[in-house]
């Protein structure tokens, strides 16, 4: 990489424009495009196929969301997961001789982007019907895509990766689990293998406790005992993209009601809205030592 790129770090759209991430964009639409001329399916950003029964989906984009020119399909992939799949592809270091584990991407635009570009690629996700379909999508596509229906926090694998990746998932698992399987990620990894994930950062929900480069480091670097690839100390560029629907104005109090009921927000904060969005995604890149 480029001395002085700072890799770790919080999103930011003008980290699109460049030569290198334009390029990704291209393929990634025209990806989406072929798979959809095949009648092939593709899970949306939010790991499901059909967006059409979350109405706050929307709304979870932010205020003031814009779609990149051209976009092959905005619906299912808005930009800031583009942003995602470009920028760990651009900073991970993948390799062609390489085998990748990706966590809680069965089906997604992620996985199918590494496959279609000659990578071995393994995916694991609970979810039973993104598992199936992807392993139809890897057959009419000849792609060394695998399969697997398992719980990212009891891995099972006799084999070990040199690259494991995973994109807005750890945010979904409670934290002291999170952290678990980030002391068990090493043993899947070959020396000096990597491991280069997105997350949600500072997401108000009580589950997600990401709010911090100090939690970046303690959760991800320190539980894990591997070495950041790139700048060492998580830089967040204080620009927020997307919003909590729970916090959106005119508010939804039957939403508020089961998002409070669920525990991911207190009871005293069912009146409250934002004017602004809250909260963004971050990268992390790490490695193991030998």
């Amino acid at each position: 990489m480029p001395v002085g790129v700072m890799i770790n770090k919080t999103m930011d759209r003008a980290d699109l424009a460049t030569p290198g991430a334009r390029a990704i964009i291209r393929g990634l639409d025209a990806l989406v495009r072929e798979l959809r001329a095949r009648g092939l399916r593709i899970s949306s950003w939010y790991g499901c196929f059909d967006l059409s029964v979350d109405r706050h989906e929307r709304t979870n984009r932010g205020y003031g969301y814009r779609p990149l020119q051209d976009a092959a399909d905005d619906a299912l992939f808005p930009w800031f997961l583009y942003w995602q799949i470009a920028w760990v592809v651009l900073h991970g270091g993948f390799t062609r001789k390489q085998k990748i584990l990706d966590l809680g991407g069965s089906s997604s635009l992620f996985s199918y982007y590494l496959a279609a570009r000659g990578y071995d690629v393994t995916t694991v996700d609970l979810q039973e019907e993104l598992v199936a379909n992807a392993d139809l999508v890897a057959r009419e596509m000849g792609w060394k895509l695998s399969n697997h229906r398992m719980d990212i926090r009891n891995l099972c694998f006799s084999t070990r990766f040199d690259h494991i990746t995973s994109i807005c998932v750890f945010e979904h698992i409670p934290l002291c689990e999170r952290i678990e399987v980030n002391r068990n990620i090493g043993l899947l990894l070959k020396d000096h293998g990597r491991f280069s994930i997105t997350f949600d950062y500072r997401n108000p929900s009580r589950f997600s406790k990401i709010d911090s480069p100090e939690d970046v480091r303690t959760q991800f670097v320190v539980s894990s005992g591997m070495r950041v690839r790139g700048n060492e100390y998580f830089i967040d560029t204080g620009k927020n993209y997307l919003l909590d629907p729970f916090y959106s104005s005119p508010p939804c109090y039957m939403y508020k009601l089961r998002a409070i009921l669920k525990g991911h927000h207190r009871l005293w904060d069912l009146f409250r809205t934002k004017g602004e969005n809250d909260y963004t995604f971050g990268a992390l890149f790490l490695e193991k030592s030998a």
